[in-house]
């Protein structure tokens, strides 16, 4: 069985229960990603972790926010720590990833936005499809894309600032007076 293109699970921002939970934006500082062609590349990273069906929550991670990405991505061990078994997903497509094509398994579940500089106990989290892949090659163990994240926010990146600023989704909307989409 494959998955369906069209299928969108359309979240609800759940809080935590901290009182303390920072005000959108929220900004985070570009990370460092070794030398490329002798240069020094930065990426747009924010903090995240992604919480399983029964509550299990993995450790805090590194999450790529790729706006060529169709989906939220993770590296298997991350389904591990979450307490699931992507090779138990009926739900697989092949995506071209790295120059290759590989398969993904689709696993619904809670992604977690972690508050900057907070702790584990500020974030933001919200239900989407995750797509797990076994031969995980990019550099961190998570990618943020447009299903599943840029769909929940308004997201600037700004390689002039190197920050990532994360705000409510209506915030496009309200700031440059488009009507909302249905």
């Amino acid at each position: 069985m494959s998955l369906s293109l069209g299928r969108q699970i359309r979240a609800s921002l759940n809080l935590s229960g901290s009182d303390s939970l920072p005000a959108f934006p929220w900004l985070y500082p570009y990370v460092e990603d070794g030398p490329r062609l002798d240069q020094v590349v930065h990426r747009p990273i924010v903090s995240t972790a992604l919480v399983g069906p029964t509550g299990d929550v993995s450790d805090g991670l590194y999450a790529l926010v790729d706006s060529g990405c169709s989906h939220v991505l993770a590296a298997p061990w991350v389904a591990f720590a979450a307490g699931v078994e992507p090779k138990k997903s009926d739900r697989i497509l092949q995506l071209g990833i790295g120059g290759g094509t590989v398969n993904v398994r689709f696993v619904d579940l809670r992604v977690r936005l972690i508050a900057p500089g907070g702790t584990d106990e500020e974030f933001v989290e919200w239900p989407t499809e995750v797509g797990f892949f076994d031969q995980w090659k990019p550099t961190f163990p998570m990618i943020l894309g447009q299903r599943g994240f840029l769909d929940q926010f308004t997201v600037t990146m700004s390689q002039f600032s190197q920050a990532t600023a994360v705000e409510a989704r209506e915030t496009f909307d309200d700031r440059f007076g488009i009507p909302p989409s249905p």
